[in-house]
């Protein structure tokens, strides 16, 4: 039983045993006629002929890949853009078939996964009227990958390997995959998966701790009172014992949100995310870790990687099924990345999404600021590249905050190397090919990890208008428009067409500057004075645009909207 080898992917995780869920809602009556031989809620294994005696039953149903690491990559995948795959095995059936394909559709990799004869795990979940599931898994013939089958191989070449607990059911599953993966230098993830897991398998699970081959912790709040065998709601001693063998622990706690224990730091609660209404809690737990895993990944505090869980788990919870469909990544990418995200995210083609949110994500590493636009033929025997070199430094040691641009040559490096030169942080959103230049290659100015490139125009423009908005009123940022040409040009009356629609500058305004130098932009500024005079434009739609004609002046305006101490603050 050999496996395929690819690339690695970032995420790999473990899938001993794949499953396909049948999932149907039903009301509190079908719910209790459906199980005569047990009581609502939890997981009890059933054999194929109870599962086909109870499909037959429910009327409408939905077929899914299922499990634990299923859930957790396709989540990974086709909302956060992170490559995931699956280590473990499927059947050589239908229901193989049908895993493989549906988790291939939205791009995790299953090439680490081995088809072997016999049947794919099949389990019938049965979502009650409170959103509640009761899952009857039938796994007892269904192909398993063991642990003499696993090679280091599987792992190598990922950043980050999940462990369900679910494999304690193999043995000695989850401790090879553990130590392999830890040898493949992997950050693994230990998800208790159950209350029952955590119960049948208290001494192997400890054993797995103590190894230090774990280093983050994924529980509910069920499992971790099954692992202090005690009910209790203080999680204080838990998160403590934990803590003592991995770096990270995060706690799970339904509508309550999330408690999370980083080594030598203090426990901190994440409240949950607010949903309208609760359709499934299925696979809350495991979109909570996929979207904890993804800001793993970024660097993230474990304060944002927390919010970004809780909202993948709000996400999924408004569905049927342990996926999340396109309206919940809509509204989860909204609360993640805010209202131009919701706008612009919602009908975008994956690969421009894709873009668009690896954008968004350097916006919130980096911060925002002060965004530079203008023309990429200008350079260095141009007389306008001292001056703008001479204002991205002035600008920066007066706002103290990150200056952006299109990552381009001309006046963009120019700005971007004088608030570099200053000491404060820079970034871009670079595209292949700037006007006046050939296709993108050399050394950038830019630090790798200040950059994203796309090969899209769309997501850099909205990505470079997000990166000047001010959420609240501390905010420091502006844009200011060097000489340019037509592609500056176009960024310009975009951004006045935000502020005419009120998309941009309703709740904090936000300066909007002219770089005037030598009369550059008289011809502009004589075309809106004609469109004025002849009815097409209100004046009052241009009154936030500053002409200023030197650096001197664009300092001056900026010191006095922001209230700051021009001369201290450079100081």
């Amino acid at each position: 039983m050999e496996a395929q080898t690819s690339s690695a992917p970032d995420v790999v995780a473990l899938q001993p045993v794949a499953v396909v869920d049948h999932l149907a809602k039903v009301s509190s009556t079908k719910l209790l006629d459906l199980l005569v031989d047990g009581k609502p809620g939890g997981s009890q294994r059933v054999q194929v002929k109870q599962v086909q005696e109870m499909l037959s039953q429910l009327g409408p149903f939905v077929s899914q890949p299922g499990g634990s690491a299923a859930n957790t990559t396709r989540g990974m995948a086709a909302g956060f853009h992170v490559s995931a795959g699956l280590i473990g095995a499927l059947g050589n059936d239908e229901w193989g078939s049908m895993f493989r394909s549906g988790m291939e559709m939205v791009g995790v990799d299953t090439t680490r996964m081995r088809d072997v004869n016999g049947p794919t795990g099949r389990c019938v979940v049965l979502v009650g009227e409170d959103g509640q599931r009761t899952m009857r898994p039938c796994l007892s013939d269904a192909v398993r990958i063991r642990a003499s089958e696993l090679q280091l191989e599987d792992f190598r070449g990922a950043k980050v390997a999940v462990i369900p607990g679910y494999a304690f059911y193999g043995k000695d599953l989850v401790e090879t995959s553990c130590r392999l993966a830890k040898q493949a230098g992997c950050t693994v993830a230990l998800d208790f998966a159950s209350f029952e897991v955590v119960r049948d398998f208290a001494e192997e699970l400890d054993k797995v701790l103590h190894s230090g081959n774990v280093d983050v912790v994924f529980c509910n709040e069920d499992e971790a009172k099954q692992y202090m065998k005690e009910q209790t709601e203080d999680f204080a001693p838990f998160l403590q014992q934990i803590g003592q063998y991995v770096d990270t622990v995060a706690l799970t706690l339904g509508e309550k949100g999330c408690l999370v224990k980083k080594k030598g730091s203090e426990t901190f609660a994440q409240p949950a995310s607010v949903v309208s209404k609760v359709v499934d809690t299925t696979g809350a737990g495991d979109l909570f870790e996929a979207g904890f895993l993804f800001g793993l990944l970024n660097n993230y505090a474990p304060k944002r990687c927390a919010e970004i869980g809780c909202l993948a788990g709000g996400a999924v919870v408004q569905n049927l099924g342990g996926e999340v469909v396109d309206g919940g990544w809509r509204w989860l990418h909204a609360q993640l990345y805010g209202e131009l995200a919701q706008e612009v995210v919602r009908g975008s083609a994956s690969v421009v999404q894709e873009e668009l949110l690896q954008c968004y994500s350097l916006i919130h590493k980096k911060g925002r600021g002060v965004v530079y636009y203008g023309s990429a033929r200008l350079k260095q025997d141009s007389p306008y590249w001292a001056k703008a070199m001479e204002l991205g430094k002035g600008v920066a040691q007066l706002l103290r905050v990150t200056t952006w641009s299109g990552g381009g040559p001309g006046m963009m490096e120019a700005a971007t190397l004088g608030a570099s030169e200053a000491g404060y942080p820079i970034a871009g959103i670079r595209i292949q090919r700037e006007a006046g230049t050939t296709v993108l290659s050399g050394k950038s100015y830019l630090p790798p990890e200040a950059t994203v490139f796309c090969r899209f125009l769309s997501p850099r423009k909205v990505a470079l208008v997000d990166a000047g908005v001010r959420q609240q009123e501390l905010d420091r940022t502006a844009y200011i428009f060097l000489p340019g040409g037509l592609g500056t040009m176009d960024e310009f009356f975009e951004l006045l067409t935000l502020v005419q629609l009120k998309k941009l500058g309703t709740k904090f305004a936000v300066p909007l500057i002219l770089c005037n130098y030598n009369g550059v932009y008289d011809g502009l500024l004589q075309f809106l004075r004609s469109c004025e005079h002849h009815g097409t434009l209100n004046n009052q739609e241009i009154s936030g645009v500053v002409i200023c004609n030197t650096n001197e002046e664009i300092i001056h305006h900026l010191a006095r909207f922001y209230g700051i101490d021009s001369m201290r603050n450079q100081t």
